[in-house]
């Protein structure tokens, strides 16, 4: 029987890719997509892939004219009807932002497997969707390299006694310290090793990414935070790792390809190959120390970890900077003012259901655009 499966964030990186995979893969039946604002490309993968169902946030007379096999859906509550309607088996969630917690929540209620690229869903909902997860049984797959490296080095059977995520470094990791506060758009998006959207670029350059993973990991796996090391590897070809108290090290190394860890999410507990096969000869395995006082962002959200309300300020701040950031607003050193002072004004606070989630995402969205507004 094939799997039915349905891509949320369809026209990202991480969702078009995900097409191009599943298409490929004998039991897998694309019956649902959804994207956001780019029609045009939307319109494009709806012809190549004719999905039965489809939803985007605006509505498109022009897509239901021109496809007209297949049923539409539109806004947030079109697109949790449209996941009703297709009953898939598996959702690889590719949505950004901490829109994706809405839509993780509706995933688990009608599918098997859930496919996880949006680490603000663990991040904003602390234990809210693993605890969902459990509850209704469903398999909780992560699709971030990193965090897919440590699900299948932690096989169970012995809990090691620290676990390892690695950064690149992103595209300022050799500036000067005192030029990396005025870097531009430009600079900040020629990401030396992965293809990106630009949030996630942006992030990768202040460590902002990596300070969600770090939080992500905590919740997917049960390490605190003093248990899980950060280090650079230059060329990404270690993504994650395990230390064992008797000094035995396990790394998760290969080719920085998404298309891996994506084919790996639909298919386990079964590998296929997505790439044509690389030598391995001479490819260097490194890890550097990550110098604490270039990334001031990942230092503080190891010391939120924990604190959901903060947690929630940290992911909410940095969508409204770095917005402010990409629109010419303010320059790049401010991305991190405006999520310190957020967190800072942010009170400590545990929300435990969706609603609460929501409340303090929007007061904390308020208090990043009044700290844009008065510094800049």
């Amino acid at each position: 029987m094939k799997k039915r499966l349905a891509i949320l964030g369809s026209t990202g990186s991480i969702g078009s890719q995900t097409l191009q995979i599943a298409n490929r893969i004998e039991n897998i039946e694309i019956v649902a997509i959804s994207c956001g604002h780019n029609l045009s490309l939307f319109s494009k993968q709806l012809s190549e892939f004719h999905p039965p169902f489809a939803a985007s946030l605006k509505k498109s007379d022009s897509l239901t004219d021109s496809f007209p096999e297949t049923l539409f859906f539109h806004g947030e509550e079109g697109i949790e009807r449209m996941l009703e309607k297709s009953r898939p088996d598996y959702v690889l969630l590719a949505v950004s932002g901490a829109a994706g917690l809405r839509f993780s929540l509706k995933a688990i209620e009608v599918c098997h497997r859930l496919c996880l690229a949006n680490k603000e869903s663990i991040v904003c909902g602390g234990d809210l969707l693993l605890k969902e997860c459990a509850r209704k049984g469903v398999e909780l797959i992560p699709v971030d390299s990193e965090h897919s490296g440590l699900f299948q080095l932690l096989d169970g059977s012995r809990r090691p006694k620290r676990i390892i995520i690695t950064a690149s470094g992103g595209a300022l990791r050799d500036w000067p310290l005192e030029r990396i506060q005025d870097a531009t758009i430009r600079d900040v998006l020629r990401h030396p090793v992965w293809s990106m959207g630009n949030r996630i670029t942006v992030d990768s350059a202040s460590m902002v990414n990596k300070g969600l993973e770090v939080i992500e990991a905590k919740y997917l796996f049960g390490f605190e935070t003093n248990e899980i090391d950060t280090y650079i590897c230059r060329n990404s070809f270690i993504h994650a790792g395990i230390l064992y108290s008797d000094g035995v090290l396990k790394l998760h190394t290969g080719i920085p390809d998404m298309r891996i860890p994506i084919a790996y999410s639909l298919t386990y507990p079964e590998r296929i190959q997505t790439i044509p096969e690389q030598s391995i000869v001479d490819v260097p395995m490194i890890l550097e120390e990550l110098p604490k006082e270039r990334f001031p962002a990942l230092t503080l959200a190891r010391e939120i970890c924990g604190v959901v309300s903060k947690q929630i300020a940290y992911n909410a701040a940095d969508e409204v900077a770095v917005e402010a950031f990409m629109n010419g607003r303010m320059p790049f050193g401010g991305i991190y003012n405006i999520i310190e002072k957020t967190v800072e004004r942010t009170a400590d606070q545990n929300p435990v259901d969706y609603s609460q989630i929501i409340e303090t995402d929007s007061v904390a969205r308020k208090l990043a655009q009044e700290e844009v507004d008065r510094c800049y």
